[in-house]
């Protein structure tokens, strides 16, 4: 933390929780990034302190300072914020009737009037993240990057008490456990509904608002890539779609391409957003072209016979499996390193696609049981390469060989036949 002495007056409300006093204030960014430290302040051993800094410098610190730095409608919630030390003092307008008009506020309780007013800071106290932590490695960055200067920005920050105690200690240490542990990350339904950074999640809203492909039952509103079973319409769940152009925008060889991470998190411009959106519609083009029952799904008006035809209790077809759908996805995400797109969808179009017969019975289908199996894809995925004669040196015939009887529990398996 900078040697810096603040001297501040921060807007604050006063409020109570359980047995914690808490005053929420807004700080800018200078003063929050010079002010505030991590939470290794409540570790005594410095290498354990060094170790969350570092780790918090080098992880979403650095991704949180390119948002913070690229986009305009940036919006944070509250830091949690531990202060000891100094003297910070708590001021009420408890007054405030004083300055109103005769009938303006005459309800006011006390209790609120007390709630509002100013915390003072004598510029000695210390002051650490104990939620928050990667926002404030992003904030610090960002402001060594200069971010500052440029920006009016103030920050949400929730004010606890702290006592350089061993029981202080283990207070603050248990309120930043149960803060960390009870958050929950943003579902990937929701981000898909309403993320507008998020290009993946654009993109499915768009194929779904703006194109015939998905449009009404075509797809299921499913955040997960299991299709319910009583579904008959749709070829994919939303949580599928988005998965497939995960792989498409991060793994597959183009101009686009860019690390999912950036994906997420960096809204592009129009033009470039315009520019995925056509890829992904360029994308099923494709699918059209070269899987015949993939066309036979995108032309029908009613796809409900389409999808009886294939994808029933006996297996059916893998790609109207979400599980196989993605699976092409990753096995043309690989052939598309040594060639363009088109060709790599063409070349994987001659793969065997029945979900009973090799190589997806005992990988990807369960015959006894009539159900999917999810715990193969790696296998599966260089097993369907190699019948493109495209597998890896690292996965050598013989090591396939090995992992597809293991996996299967049949030791007297062949591996399938190439294809090309």
């Amino acid at each position: 933390m900078s040697n810096k002495k603040y001297d501040s007056i921060l807007p604050a409300l006063r409020g109570k929780m359980g047995d914690w006093v808490y005053y929420s204030c807004l700080m800018n960014l200078d003063e929050l990034s010079a002010r505030v430290s991590y939470a290794g302040e409540i570790h005594k051993n410095k290498s354990l302190s060094d170790m969350i800094q570092r780790r918090l410098e080098m992880g979403r610190g650095a991704q949180i300072a390119q948002y913070l730095e690229g986009q305009p409608e940036r919006f944070f919630n509250s830091l949690v914020v531990a202060t000891y030390g100094g003297e910070p003092n708590w001021h009420a307008l408890s007054r405030v009737r004083l300055g109103i008009k005769k009938n303006e506020l005459q309800h006011l309780s006390e209790e609120t009037a007390e709630s509002v007013g100013f915390l003072t800071f004598r510029g000695d106290e210390k002051l650490f993240a104990i939620d928050g932590q990667h926002r404030l490695a992003g904030i610090k960055k960002a402001v060594k990057d200069g971010l500052s200067t440029t920006t009016q920005d103030e920050l949400s920050v929730i004010l606890v008490a702290h006592k350089d105690t061993k029981k202080g200690l283990e207070r603050t240490r248990r309120l930043f456990t149960t803060l960390n542990k009870t958050a929950r990350p943003v579902s990937k339904g929701d981000i898909i509904a309403l993320d507008e950074d998020d290009v993946m999640a654009i993109c499915v809203r768009r194929l779904i608002e703006e194109t015939d492909l998905f449009s009404g039952q075509r797809i299921a509103f499913v955040a997960s890539n299991n299709m319910p079973t009583a579904n008959t319409t749709s070829l994919t769940t939303i949580g599928n779609l988005y998965d497939v152009l995960t792989i498409l925008f991060s793994g597959v060889r183009s101009e686009l391409q860019q690390q999912r991470i950036s994906l997420q998190r960096v809204r592009p411009n129009d033009e470039m957003l315009g520019k995925y959106f056509e890829y992904a519609k360029r994308l099923f083009t494709l699918f059209r072209e070269h899987f015949s029952e993939l066309d036979e799904f995108f032309s029908a008006e009613d796809t409900t016979s389409v999808i009886k035809r294939y994808r029933k209790s006996g297996g059916g077809n893998v790609l109207f499996r979400p599980i196989g759908l993605e699976l092409f996805m990753q096995v043309i995400a690989h052939l598309s390193q040594t060639m363009k797109l088109a060709k790599a969808v063409k070349l994987a179009s001659s793969l065997p696609r029945r979900l009973h017969e090799e190589p997806y019975n005992g990988l990807m289908w369960d015959s006894s049981r009539k159900t999917i199996i999810g715990g193969h894809k790696v296998t599966l995925r260089e097993i369907l390469l190699y019948m493109l004669g495209k597998n890896s040196s690292k996965y050598t015939k013989e090591t396939l060989l090995e992992r597809y009887r293991r996996e299967t529990g049949n030791t007297k398996l062949v591996l399938p036949e190439r294809t090309v």
